[in-house]
């Protein structure tokens, strides 16, 4: 029932989602108060982290907390712990199947123990009874308590699958293994020594099964929660391209700029980020987009004259003056991924699109690289007599003698 809200806590949720969930389980939420509060109630720690308190002895409570870390605390002495509270309607004693395998293994230890001390004083005799019987008591308790932690996991895992908690996994197998597994065989043994008086040669075997419960690799996190948030790898803002390319807007009059640059890729990022900061200007990149719909919907025109008579003047601008015996008229239909529209229209078209949306200023980058470099050169004499701005990227400037600025 508490995987649940345990995965949730994994994933770092909100209070507030633990609360919706923790409601239909039983729990109410709980003001404070000078005795600290049931175990298996959840509670916001002094910096804001949600835990479970696992253990309460008089005035102290023990906490999990997402990491499954275990934290204690004096209730009355924390003035700032417990300002939220989900409260069970009855304590989570916290007894499983888990314990009752950490039994079986410390048993099965203390009896291999006490087997391989008899064996040693009595290497001289037959002993092949006392390793079968070894070997069956090793097998069955082994088989019996994996068994056990398994079946005891079953619905807790599904519980916190459903809801992703990936940390739910290595968090259940630290509860049953690892550091409480060594203590218990620790006592257990010391107490058989004190009983049967075990020979010296023992403590070897005892050392073994310390080692191997301590294994670093069994307290490795094997995934890590939800909430951590991912750090993505980002290229950083071109900014010095952008300081030069706003030197140019302000200093730079209406009229066409070739623009110089071994990094073309940079100067469209560093275009696109004077974009997203609200910088005036409109942006042209290599890759053409029309919607699929007609030649006046993508222009935003509505359907008249004006209309009509303002797009013969825009494809006389740019040089197309033939589109009429090419579309026939502004309802010639764009299909999917341009299609109707060969790649040298389209790049034309684009220029002519944004100049239709008012944009003063326009940066082109390789965008008419569908046209010849004689077609590039022609088109941008026509811009020229625009009264707007436009600064040219073009990988075959180098062929048009001319002076660029360089931008890099």
């Amino acid at each position: 029932m508490r995987a649940s809200l345990d995965g949730l806590i994994a994933t770092q949720a909100s209070f507030e989602v633990i609360a919706e969930k923790a409601m239909h389980l039983g729990y109410r939420l709980v003001a404070k108060t000078q005795k600290p509060p049931l175990v298996g109630s959840f509670l916001l720690s002094p910096e804001g982290e949600i835990q479970r308190i696992r253990f309460r002895f008089f005035d102290w409570v023990i906490c999990i907390n997402s990491t499954a870390r275990h934290l204690s605390y004096r209730w009355k002495a924390n003035q700032e712990l417990g300002a939220l509270i989900l409260e069970p309607d009855r304590p989570y004693l916290g007894f499983s199947l888990h314990w009752v395998a950490l039994a079986l293994i410390t048993l099965s230890r203390c009896l291999l123990v006490l087997l391989s001390s008899v064996l040693t004083s009595l290497a001289h005799q037959s002993i092949l009874p006392l390793w079968i019987v070894m070997a069956l008591i090793l097998g069955a308790v082994t088989y019996t308590s994996i068994t056990l932690i398994h079946r005891a996991q079953w619905n807790d895992l599904n519980d916190a699958l459903d809801i992703m908690a990936p940390d739910w996994i290595p968090r259940l197998s630290r509860q049953v293994g690892s550091l409480p597994l060594t203590v218990a065989t620790v006592v257990a043994i010391v107490a058989v020594d004190q009983i049967f008086n075990l020979q010296s040669e023992i403590w070897i075997l005892v050392i073994a099964f310390i080692l191997l419960d301590l294994m670093p690799t069994r307290r490795f996190r094997q995934a890590k929660a939800l909430v951590l948030n991912p750090k993505i790898m980002m290229q950083r803002s071109p900014r010095r391209m952008m300081q030069r390319l706003e030197i140019l807007f302000d200093t730079r009059p209406a009229g066409v700029y070739v623009l110089d640059t071994v990094a073309p890729e940079t100067l469209l990022r560093a275009s696109e980020q004077l974009v997203r900061e609200g910088a005036p200007i409109s942006v042209l990149g290599p890759d053409i987009e029309f919607l699929e719909g007609t030649l006046r919907s993508n222009f935003a025109w509505d359907d008249s004259e004006s209309a009509d008579f303002h797009f013969e003047n825009l494809m006389t601008l740019v040089g197309f003056d033939h589109w009429r015996q090419r579309f026939g008229n502004l309802d010639y239909r764009i299909g999917e991924s341009n299609a109707g529209l060969s790649s040298s229209e389209a790049a034309i078209l684009q220029v002519a699109r944004a100049m239709a949306q008012s944009a003063e200023t326009l940066i082109l980058v390789d965008a008419l690289a569908p046209l010849s470099s004689d077609r590039q050169r022609e088109l941008l004499q026509r811009l020229n007599c625009s009264k707007c701005r436009f600064f040219v990227y073009s990988s075959v400037s180098d062929l048009w003698e001319v002076d660029a600025y360089d931008i890099d």
